[in-house]
């Protein structure tokens, strides 16, 4: 089963480029390896109660295998997270620049380089907005240590916050 999630890290965006047209580009983090914190409920887990902490972890593995770290070219990146995963009927109303490049790993961190092409996203960011927090599906899996309760597998990016 493919779970929607959002990351619950941010990552501030340090640089900034802008271009004869008036866009933006960055270079940012937008993801890590580590375990997170979930509620039952985020992840859809029925057989524990909605409010109980679940810890999930993300290994180098599953971060940065390439089809993963692949996922992240070309991807919308929107004001906030959007309620439903970004696709076609949804882009125009919430994208307001996309993700240039795959993923590189950088320590425990994914890096990419994004282009916000929006003004009122440029002008929000330039206000201080400055947080990074990618929207994906993976599959959850129950996990064999006792550092988590479940581990995250096949994570395919489809927007940065």
């Amino acid at each position: 089963m493919l779970i929607k999630t959002t990351d619950k890290i941010t990552f501030s965006i340090t640089e900034r480029t802008m271009t004869k047209e008036g866009y933006m580009i960055v270079p940012g983090r937008v993801a890590r390896t580590g375990t997170q914190d979930y509620l039952a409920k985020e992840l859809g887990i029925d057989e524990l109660e909605p409010n109980t902490v679940v810890k999930v972890g993300r290994t180098e593995d599953e971060v940065f295998n390439q089809e993963s770290l692949d996922s992240f070219r070309d991807v919308d990146i929107t004001i906030d997270h959007p309620t439903e995963l970004v696709d076609a009927l949804t882009y125009k109303q919430v994208s307001v620049g996309h993700v240039r490049t795959a993923g590189i790993r950088d320590g425990d961190f994914v890096q990419c380089e994004l282009i916000i092409k929006d003004k009122t996203a440029i002008d929000s960011i330039n206000k201080g907005k400055v947080q990074l927090s990618a929207g994906y599906e993976h599959e959850l899996v129950k996990s064999s240590t006792s550092d988590c309760d479940y581990n995250q597998k096949n994570i395919r990016i489809n927007h940065v916050a």
